[in-house]
């Protein structure tokens, strides 16, 4: 890996920029999107981008889920890919009514539901078949509903839940920035909970090195 050449402050600092512009409208991979105010900027940074072009090479599934939809630009991408069924998740109320109004905008995409959660707590018991999570560990200022509770201990909890909602070939599939620190990357945490875990694309910029995990049941 590279050596670290950005920090979680200089990364609030550019995301600022963003959240100033807020509510702007944007379009990525053919998709509209609406970025309302105190919604997560889904074209901010190389980790969305990178994320959302790996997505759209995967194979389709039965049951997709979008945990941390925001503004529900991966929720449409599993759409698009042809998912059948796609549920969105999000812990902040905004990002839910933002994702609600965005599949109104890409009607060709519809229907896709989105609901309030914190991760799986009011999630339907089922098992999905594919499921992203772009998971956030800043800012830790209230913005887009979080606080110091992020990475490390948010990847915990999503693995300590996750498990009832998937079998031996739920494709769990989650990126990393190098830039947030080991102590957040997913591989350092899904075995302590009975998963395993394969380096599917890497990409490098000036934040340093990105990858995407895909992770299973062990």
């Amino acid at each position: 890996m590279t050596n670290q050449v950005m920090s979680i402050a200089k990364r609030e600092e550019e995301l600022s920029y963003y959240l100033d512009r807020q509510p702007y409208l944007t379009e990525l991979d053919g998709i509209t999107l609406t970025i309302a105010k105190n919604v997560f900027p889904s074209d901010f940074g190389i980790t969305s981008s990178f994320f959302g072009h790996f997505i759209l090479q995967q194979k389709p599934a039965a049951m997709g889920l979008d945990m941390g939809c925001g503004s529900g630009y991966f929720a449409s991408l599993l759409k698009k890919i042809g998912c059948k069924t796609v549920l969105g998740v999000d812990f902040n109320i905004d990002a839910v009514n933002c994702a609600t109004e965005n599949i109104k905008l890409n009607p060709s995409l519809a229907p896709i539901d989105f609901i309030h959660s914190d991760l799986f707590n009011d999630v339907p018991l089922t098992t999905f078949d594919i499921i992203v999570f772009n998971f956030n560990y800043y800012p830790s200022n209230g913005d887009f509903g979080l606080n110091e509770d992020g990475g490390r201990q948010i990847l915990q909890r999503f693995f300590t839940q996750v498990s009832a909602f998937c079998d031996a070939e739920t494709r769990i599939y989650i990126p990393y920035s190098e830039f947030v620190g080991i102590e957040h990357d997913p591989k350092m945490i899904c075995r302590d909970f009975g998963f395993d875990y394969e380096v599917m694309a890497t990409t490098v910029n000036n934040t340093g090195e990105h990858c995407i995990y895909k992770i299973m049941k062990q």
